[in-house]
Order: C-alpha cells, then structure tokens, then sequence
C-alpha cells in the first residue's frame, strides 16, 4: 500500500480526456511473469483505459536448460529474485468478448502479432528489450549481464500494421548489473513494468497523433542465441575477480576543491581532502560567508552502515577543520542541498529512506539545524535539487521505479508557488529515463543567461562522472535539455567516479571515487 502511495504522490493530474481506451490483452499462456501481470492491473486501475483479457493461451513456459538451472539457483540466493514467478492473468484482468472493439491490442510471449493486424485501432503493442528492441521478455537484461555491456535497454513497441515498422512508445537506458543475472533483472523488469501506465496515459492525452511521432525501429531479422554454459561461467567468474577486488582494496569517495577555473575529469588543480580508511566523504554543497568557506558533505563511517551530514571548513590558504556532525537522524542522510531564501540558510538533505524530502533550517551556523517543514510525503525521491525561476520553485530529483532499489535512471520534476508551499508533480515525470544523465549531481548554475544541470553519469557504474546539460524547456507541462559537456576521469588519473560538483564564489567543490590498498 506504501508503494501505491507513492506512486499516486509522484504521478501527474489525470487526463481530462473522455473515454477510457479499450486495452485487450492477447497472450500466449494464461501463467505469465508477476511484472506484466502487475503491470498490466496497475493499467486496469488507471481512470483512462479500460483492460479485458482476451486470449489467454494455453502454452507452458519453457525450462532452461540444466546448467541455467543451476546457475539461477546460486544466483538467487546470493542475490535475490527477480519478479518473473508465474501468477494467473486471470487473478487480475477481467474477461473479454473476442469480438470486443479495442484500441490497443497488448501482445505477451510468443503471440504472432500478425494475427493481430487489424484488430486495434492503435496497433499491436508489446514490451520490448535491447537496444534494437529485439528482445522478448523471457530474454530480457539476459544477454547483456553475459557479455558483461554496462547498458541495458528496455521499452515499449508499438506495431500500426504487419508491413510497417514497429514504433518505439517508450524507451528507458539502465545500468547493467553484470555481477547477477536475477538482481539486474529485478531493477530492470520493475522498472519495465512502468511503460505501459506511463504510454497509454501519453496516448490517450495526446491522441493518435502522438503515434504518429513516435520513432520507427530497426529490427534485426534472426532471434539472439540464449544464454548458455560459458556465459553462467563468466559471470560466475567475473563475481570471483570483483571479490578479489573488494578484498584488497577501500574504494572510497573523498572531496577535492580548487580555487578559481573549471572542473577537470582527472581533477587537475584540485587540492585532495582525503577521509580516514573507514568512511565516505560525499556531495559536498559549500557556502561561504565572513571570507570562510563552510563544505556541509555526506559522511558514511562503514561500520555504522548509514551515513550523516557534516561539515569542515575551508580558508584561502587551504587551511581544513576537523570535521564535524551537524545533522543526524536515525536513517541516513545525504546529498546536503544548501541555500539561502529570505535572508535564512536552509538544508534539503536526501532522506529517502524515510520516504520524505524533510527541510531544515540553520538555527545557528553551522552547526545547528531545525527541521522545518516535510515537503512530501511518502516517497522514495534522492539527491532533490532546488531551483527557483521567477515566482516558482522548482524540485529536481530522481526515484526508483516500481519499488526497486535502483535509483539513477529516473528524473521527476515537482513545482511550487512557496518553498513550504504545495508541492506538485510535473505532467510528464518522469521527465527522463536514461542512467547516463538523470540523476542530479550539485546545483544548478547560469553561465550567461543559460540555465544548467549537472548531472550523474551512472555507467558503467554509480557516479562514474558528470554530465553538463543546458535547460532548454522548463514548464509544468514540458521539461528538455540538452547535452553541452561531459567529465569521465579517465583510467590514467587513478579515479573511478566523479558526482557532485558545487560552487560559492570563486570555490569549486568535487568528490570523486578512487581505490586505496587496506594494506
């Protein structure tokens, strides 16, 4: 129930559209994974479409092979299950007549869409995996923790007529998780779950012109090979060799800060802050004030297993304090967004394991912090970022969808009249779906005239390096950018990730991911 909360906080206004769109879902066994069926019920729920099952199928799923078998077994309990155990289609769609009128015709499995030309106003739909849009569901995430890619594409498709190209409706980029087959897929498939909702819900605001917008697919002709012996063997080993890895070596997140000129990748002109061997030091937001420069930053001490915010600081001559706790709570904090409004010094740290964005006000600098106001209210959002344009405010933040635990694919935008005013969620969030470029890393900045985002790099792995975007539209209905600048470290400087970058003055203030031997 928390989760349905959730996603009614972070789900835009319904659509003022008149009639529900006649969804008839056209399978090919009455057992399909838990994602779709979830999916799916959660489509049936919405207030603009209107889902029937119509064919149920009577096909058995088909067993991999004995190695595969054995693989899973040790994957999932290493690390987990993913949503693929077979519930009846029929514990959650209502039937339909086979001569029902449909808009959208929904394929599951080995369904010949074929078959299906013809029978829905908008097409034959279906999910679709792989940067081709070639893969089906049984495949899908499969082939990409094998080969060890650090993206994996995952979408909605959408075929008009059987002599046409199919369209893309949705398309999302994730992070591969090339260590386990059955955690990658939980954070891909619950994701996945999501498009169906989201693309009727465009369709049926937008109209059939929409489907006329949307980009056609190159598809390959053969089927991709499944996953056999070698690939549970080279996953198998590539768990071993990053065992080893964590074994031999902290890998650790520590500040760096320079005065005057620009962020480099390699950290060029940057002074290191670097943390004892037992802790993460993180986001760092700086504030300068009486010629001081103050870091408020994340500290996570390993052996406490949740972090806090504290704060050092800084003069000219490079001069640090030690650090010092300024907020704590009995879940983690991190990610302290620091501004000022109305004469007064205002914290937003990320508390999503509260499932609110809480803010706090300095009751007495630095060290001291009240908890003002909580913005929203049972949700899972991290890293929020604030951004005042005019007489609006706005909310930059990315969530995990459909309750997975992968946050850094999904950018949702919230708007307000006050700060401590009613938060709204923008019409279109998520207002981007791509682990290369969603997820907020430091302040929003103008360079003459033009609005900028940084944001997160999370490929090939969480914090990799940043991305600079230039705001292009910024509206409650419409939300673009546009790549201008990417900072990657490259293998020769030593460094793993770059993530947050801030700035007061003539100050610039990093953290970055580097590797130190325990011994």
């Amino acid at each position: 129930m928390a989760a349905l909360a959730m996603e009614r906080e972070l789900a835009p206004a319904a659509s003022p559209q008149r009639r529900k769109l006649r969804v008839g879902v056209f399978a090919d066994a009455p057992l399909q994974p838990r994602w779709i069926v979830e999916a799916l019920a959660k489509l049936a729920a919405a207030d603009f479409a209107d889902v029937r099952l119509i064919e149920a199928g009577r096909a058995a799923p088909a067993a991999p092979s004995l190695a595969w078998r054995l693989y899973g077994a040790l994957d999932r309990r290493l690390f987990g299950t993913a949503p693929t155990d077979p519930v009846l289609l029929t514990d959650e769609l209502a039937p339909g007549a086979p001569d029902t009128p449909l808009d959208i015709a929904f394929a599951l499995g080995a369904v010949e869409e074929a078959k299906l030309d013809g029978r829905a106003r908008y097409g034959v739909w279906r999910f679709c995996f792989g940067a081709d849009g070639a893969l089906g569901e049984t495949l899908a995430g499969l082939p990409e923790v094998a080969a060890a890619e650090p993206l994996s594409a995952s979408g909605l498709k959408v075929r008009l007529a059987a002599d046409r190209p199919a369209r893309l409706a949705y398309q999302s980029w994730a992070r591969t998780y090339p260590f386990s087959v059955a955690r990658h897929r939980d954070q891909l498939l619950r994701k996945t779950a999501e498009f169906a909702y989201r693309a009727v819900r465009e369709l049926h605001h937008a109209g059939e012109s929409w489907l006329g917008r949307l980009r056609e697919m190159r598809e390959r002709p053969s089927p991709p090979r499944p996953p056999g012996v070698a690939d549970a063997t080279r996953i198998l080993a590539r768990l071993a060799r990053r065992g080893v890895e964590r074994a031999l070596n902290i890998e650790q997140w520590f500040l760096a800060y320079r005065f005057g000129g620009r962020v480099q990748a390699g950290l060029e002109g940057f002074t290191r802050i670097l943390p004892p061997k037992d802790r993460d030091w993180a986001d760092p937001f700086v504030v300068e004030k009486s010629g001081r420069y103050y870091i408020f930053f994340e500290e996570l001490i390993y052996a406490e297993g949740k972090a806090h915010i504290a704060m050092l600081e800084l003069d000219r001559a490079g001069r640090t304090s030690t650090p010092t706790r300024v907020l704590e709570a009995d879940y983690h904090l991190s990610y302290p967004y620091v501004f000022e409004h109305d004469g007064q010094l205002w914290m937003l740290p990320e508390s999503a394991r509260n499932r609110r964005v809480e803010l706090y006000r300095c009751v007495d600098f630095p060290l001291s912090w009240k908890r003002e106001q909580v913005l929203l209210e049972d949700v899972r959002l991290v890293d929020a970022t604030l951004h005042r344009s005019g007489e609006r405010w706005w909310m930059f933040a990315n969530s995990a969808a459909g309750g997975s635990r992968m946050f850094d694919d999904e950018l949702h935008l919230f708007y307000a009249d006050r700060l401590m005013g009613e938060w709204r969620p923008h019409a279109k969030n998520p207002v981007k779906s791509d682990a290369r470029s969603s997820r907020p890393g430091g302040s929003l900045f103008s360079r003459n005239g033009v609005l900028y985002r940084p944001a997160q790099v999370c490929v090939p792995r969480y914090g990799a390096g940043l991305a600079i975007h230039r705001v292009l539209k910024l509206t409650p209905e419409e939300y673009a950018e546009r790549q201008v600048e990417r900072l990657l470290p490259s293998a020769e400087s030593g460094l793993f990730g770059l993530h947050t970058m801030n700035r007061a003055g003539d100050l610039i203030v990093v953290d970055a991911f580097a590797r130190r031997r325990r011994i």
